[in-house]
């Protein structure tokens, strides 16, 4: 991806890894993979097809891009050593996730029900 994800932090040290980002965005979108990212990022689906066959990588405002979108998780898949808050946050997005759908299944049965 960019030397954001594929380079080393000379601060803390680790090492992002690009194919890890690319395997994040297609388990999120195995259809029409460009043109979901693109519609999440803003950034335009024959860039994302660049980065997805591996002839481009992001810039830094792609990179950022695509952090807004997909946040903590995102994060979390291209990190090889995520820090512990990540994995947290991660975490707390995912369990959020659950129950926002468990409330909208809730409430479906309960339609039915009347």
């Amino acid at each position: 991806m960019t030397a954001a994800i594929s380079g080393r932090n000379a601060r803390n040290g680790w090492k992002a890894c690009p194919e890890k980002a690319v395997a994040f965005i297609r388990r999120r979108y195995p259809m029409k993979t460009a043109e979901s990212v693109a519609a999440d990022t803003g950034i335009g689906a024959e860039t994302v097809k660049k980065w997805l066959d591996g002839s481009a990588r992001p810039s830094w405002d792609g990179v950022f891009a695509l952090i807004c979108a997909y946040g903590p998780a995102f994060l979390a898949a291209v990190l090889p050593n995520a820090p512990q808050w990540l994995d947290e946050a991660h975490r707390r997005e995912m369990q959020a996730s659950l129950r926002a759908e468990q409330q909208r299944i809730s409430d479906q049965l309960a339609a039915l029900d009347r």
